[in-house]
């Protein structure tokens, strides 16, 4: 099976996120698009990227095909692979091998050995119901994640009388941020929410700004955070993060 990516940064940037998040998970290629969905380690957060076959000059693939691999060695090969050239991943059953030939301004070609698939292996993504849903430049995201970083390991969501906004404290200081501009509140109970969730973590989701210009947050109160980042008929790049108690 092998695939020809025209253009290889959508691939290499959410991968570089994705493995400081995930080291090991299985990639399904379906008819129109491939598709990774992991658990991290400790079960905090779940991965949901899909590359449409849009992105590829060539993506012939076999019927359910997938293949499980460390993402940590993923990125690391696509890191140093040319951002402007061509890039052929092929897959070889014989060997249980990726190759991945990068034809930039020098040719390279690169193998990786593939983890033996097991049922349990592949992750569904959960059926989840919120009542809200946040869309924000990526930008504001960031800053606001940014402010409040040195505040707290944790940082509180809220939605009040229909107004986004984000707040972190410790013992000596506290901050809040009103979303007041590129920002748009959808709350289709027209109730209040607030949770809060790991900043360790949100610290990595928000690299995804160097890929997306825009992010969709939906949460509710004491529960699961859903954060994408998606390119219009290219890539969909979503966390499910858990929420934590009160420090």
């Amino acid at each position: 099976m092998e695939l020809i990516l025209e253009t290889p940064q959508l691939l290499k940037k959410s991968m570089d996120i994705i493995s400081d998040i995930v080291l090991e998970g299985t990639i399904v290629f379906k008819p129109d698009y491939l598709e990774l969905v992991a658990l991290n380690s400790n079960n905090v957060v779940m991965v949901i990227f899909r590359l449409l076959s849009t992105n590829f000059e060539k993506y012939n693939i076999e019927e359910d095909a997938q293949i499980s691999l460390s993402l940590e060695h993923l990125s690391t090969v696509l890191k140093t692979c040319d951002d402007k050239g061509k890039l052929i991943l092929d897959v070889d059953t014989n060997s249980n091998k990726l190759k991945i030939t990068s034809e930039g301004k020098n040719r390279k070609e690169f193998e990786l050995s593939l983890i033996d698939f097991r049922d349990d292996n592949l992750q569904k993504v959960p059926n989840l119901d919120f009542p809200v849903k946040i869309v924000s430049s990526s930008s504001n995201f960031t800053s606001a994640i940014t402010d409040l970083g040195f505040l707290d390991e944790g940082v509180g969501l809220t939605i009040e009388d229909g107004n986004f906004s984000m707040e972190g404290k410790n013992n000596s200081m506290a901050g809040k941020i009103d979303f007041t501009t590129d920002v748009d509140v959808s709350d289709k109970e027209g109730k209040n929410f607030t949770a809060r969730y790991s900043m360790d973590y949100l610290k990595k989701f928000m690299k995804a700004e160097k890929i997306v210009n825009t992010v969709e947050l939906s949460f509710s109160s004491d529960y699961p955070l859903k954060i994408e980042y998606k390119v219009v008929d290219k890539l969909l790049l979503g966390f499910i993060l858990a929420p934590r108690g009160e420090e």
